[in-house]
């Protein structure tokens, strides 16, 4: 796998042991916009997201690419993983600057370390799972829940990186545009325009041509568990998702 990304050793790693399966791990960089993995590539190694937030883009008719699902702090890429099996089975790009730790393959893999292989499974295990439930969403409803699941995948991925500046208050800036979001959800800019527009009016959304605001930032952090716990017939029409996004707005203003 060819890496655009910068190496560098792996900060802080402990010296080399047979038991240390962090021993042989280096971290990359990658900017916003640089393909970590490239769809049908091979899975030569092990990589776990250390900070940042990328998007997996899935091909879903010729020459257009929609994200389904991103990934973020602790989620892991490899073979055997939800990713694919040798190789790749998405594209995986990043959506703000990203931090990645690899591990080659062969190392992960060494028998006389069988504690590593049932780590492993476990966190593999524990990507799966979210991964899957993003992109059912992703793929499942109209355009504006689309849009929706987006933006909320996208607050739960970008506040916990805790990014000097980004999060403040109650409020978000995603560090993408209208059209990037638009891409990502598989709409066109005047979809997203319209989408934006009505979620603005409701004060939930500020826009501009270069960043979208989320409001209620709390209420969009826990919106995708609402989601699956009722349908996404509570993100239907823009009233629906307006009436459900103030549910939570109030449940957890009570909780405090």
């Amino acid at each position: 796998m060819s890496t655009r990304g910068t190496q560098t050793p792996l900060d802080g790693a402990p010296e080399t042991t047979s038991d240390d399966w962090l021993a042989d791990g280096q971290v990359r960089t990658y900017r916003r916009g640089q393909k970590i993995i490239e769809a049908g590539k091979p899975l030569a190694e092990w990589i776990a997201i250390s900070g940042g937030a990328a998007f997996l883009a899935a091909r879903v008719a010729a020459d257009t690419r929609v994200a389904v699902a991103a990934l973020w702090l602790g989620d892991v890429i490899g073979a055997d993983s939800p990713l694919g099996k040798l190789a790749a089975r998405y594209d995986v790009t990043a959506l703000v600057d990203v931090t990645t730790i690899h591990i080659p393959l062969p190392r992960m893999k060494e028998a006389r370390l069988p504690q590593r292989d049932a780590a492993t499974g476990e966190l593999y295990a524990a990507t799966a799972s979210r991964l899957q439930d993003q992109i059912t969403m992703r793929l499942a409803g109209n355009g504006f829940q689309r849009l929706v699941s987006v933006l909320a995948t996208l607050a739960a991925a970008l506040s916990s990186s805790q990014r000097v500046g980004v999060v403040s208050g109650n409020s978000l800036a995603l560090p993408v545009s209208q059209a990037c979001i638009g891409q990502l959800s598989g709409l066109s800019r005047r979809q997203t325009w319209i989408y934006l527009g009505q979620l603005a009016e409701r004060g939930w959304s500020r826009t501009s041509r270069t960043k979208v605001t989320l409001e209620g930032l709390n209420a969009w952090l826990i919106l995708m568990g609402e989601v699956e716990a009722r349908g996404l017939e509570c993100i239907g029409t823009v009233d629906q998702c307006d009436m459900t996004l103030s549910q939570l707005a109030r449940s957890r203003g009570a909780l405090k």
